[in-house]
């Protein structure tokens, strides 16, 4: 059951990090390199104060800071629903057991929670992970095009 933990873990991993890969390099990258050239105007033009300059590169690295905020907060809510997920699978599995159980009854008590836990995964990657993607890709968009009008 170890290894099948490692494994559900290593796929919840996996299948997370490449999600947010691609949209990294569909956005995250591309809203960097338009933040560096917004910059770089802003501190080659010396008809402005060095006040002003710093507003100016403060206003372009608003789309970036706001699209890197926005990528944290709803992955930090898709970790917290996979989590509260599998709790409550301990949970259940945790109140369905006598007072003095015995190994085998833990033994099948860890086996439901893993069960339930893993469906846990299984459903959010399926269906929550894509969601999620979707939801941030419109996000990112407007937030890109909003950074792109700035220049």
């Amino acid at each position: 059951m170890e290894r099948d933990l490692h494994r559900l873990q290593d796929q919840y991993q996996q299948t997370l990090q490449s999600a947010m890969t691609k949209l990294d390099k569909e956005f995250l990258r591309k809203m960097q390199a338009t933040y560096f050239r917004c910059g770089l105007q802003c501190s080659e033009n010396s008809d402005i104060s060095v006040t002003d300059v710093q507003r100016c590169i403060e206003r372009c690295e608003s789309p970036l800071s706001q699209a890197q905020n926005l990528m944290q907060s709803e992955l930090s809510s898709f970790q917290n629903r996979v989590q509260q997920c599998s709790s409550e699978c301990a949970n259940r599995a945790r109140d369905g057991l006598k007072p003095e159980p015995s190994d085998e009854e833990i033994r099948k008590a860890q086996q439901k929670a893993f069960k339930c836990a893993q469906n846990c995964v299984e459903t959010q990657l399926s269906s929550g992970l894509p969601a999620l993607v979707e939801r941030l890709r419109a996000q990112l968009q407007k937030l890109k095009a909003d950074q792109l009008k700035m220049i």
